[in-house]
């Protein structure tokens, strides 16, 4: 009987996937991400070199429209509209709250991912290999690997998060507003404090860099830190400056993805641990919620 348990979350989760599918926020949040990362790829066509592409399509995912759309599939999971439909199959037990838990947030992984994966990897296919009028700026194959997981491990954690605060407050609504009031300012903090291991601003204005490292790269320790080379070039820009009594012109604000030198000491790893920590805790935490909640 053990041996069948899988079952019941593989039936539950094609079930749940199938209702994602056939409803108006996934199809509409499809074709709109599609034709976004399309219009993405129109607009930098002559000026964006391809690792600032890719960061490019990767950023309303990361940071803005469509962080909130994941939020919203996190906090629909575990609803008292929902449980309705369900609370007879979990008290007659042919079903237990893991499972029912494990398809609704494994059916919602792949969502979020397929949707990813469909708006973007063509896109970045059409930019890499057509015959572009910009500098040639190719990406690494440990880059991409790197940078796939890394982008998966923050969708997954933006998931969680709203996965989560759906199974505690029971209200989507609400849910969404408490996540999207603690988790802004808070990424702000990590933003400012340049924590790109935490901050998925930070993250993809670093995608580029982590798209151009190779392994070896990835493996060699530099003496100087990048940072520390910033610092050195402004102490001796005020030197110069204090000899020869010029003003020196101020310099121009750098764009959104020009901080490649600011960003060459990451470490994939570290964000791995990042994500992968806090997924794990909100899943164990959204389990013990949801075994004490009454039906």
């Amino acid at each position: 009987m053990r041996q069948d348990r899988p079952i019941p979350v593989l039936a539950l989760t094609w079930l749940e996937l199938r209702t994602l599918f056939r409803s108006w926020l996934v199809r509409v949040w499809l074709i709109a991400a599609i034709l976004l990362s399309f219009v993405t790829v129109l607009s930098g066509w002559r000026v964006l070199p391809l690792p600032v592409m890719i960061a490019s399509l990767a950023f309303p995912f990361l940071v803005f429209p469509w962080f909130v759309v994941i939020v919203i599939l996190g906090t629909n999971a575990v609803v008292a509209s929902r449980m309705d439909s369900v609370a007879d199959g979990i008290l007659s037990r042919p079903i237990t709250r893991l499972e029912f838990l494990v398809a609704a947030w494994l059916a919602r992984t792949i969502t979020v991912l397929a949707v990813f994966v469909l708006a973007v990897v063509p896109a970045a296919l059409v930019a890499g290999l057509a015959d572009r009028p910009v500098e040639s700026d190719p990406v690494a194959t440990y880059g991409v690997v790197m940078a796939s997981l890394v982008v998966g491990l923050v969708l997954l954690g933006i998931l969680s998060l709203g996965f989560v605060a759906g199974v505690i407050l029971r209200n989507s609504w609400l849910a969404l507003l408490v996540v999207l009031f603690i988790w802004y300012p808070a990424n702000l903090l990590f933003t400012t404090f340049r924590l790109e291991e935490l901050s998925p601003v930070s993250l993809n204005q670093a995608l580029p860099t982590l798209l151009r490292k190779t392994w070896q790269t990835s493996t060699t320790e530099t003496e100087i830190r990048p940072k520390d080379l910033i610092v050195l070039q402004q102490q001796a820009d005020q030197f110069i400056q204090s000899l020869t009594g010029r003003q020196r012109r101020p310099a121009r604000e750098p764009d959104f993805f020009e901080h490649d030198l600011e960003y060459q000491d990451i470490r994939p790893w570290r964000v791995v641990f990042s994500y992968a920590i806090p997924v794990v805790v909100f899943l164990g935490l959204s389990y013990v919620c949801f075994y004490f909640r009454d039906l």
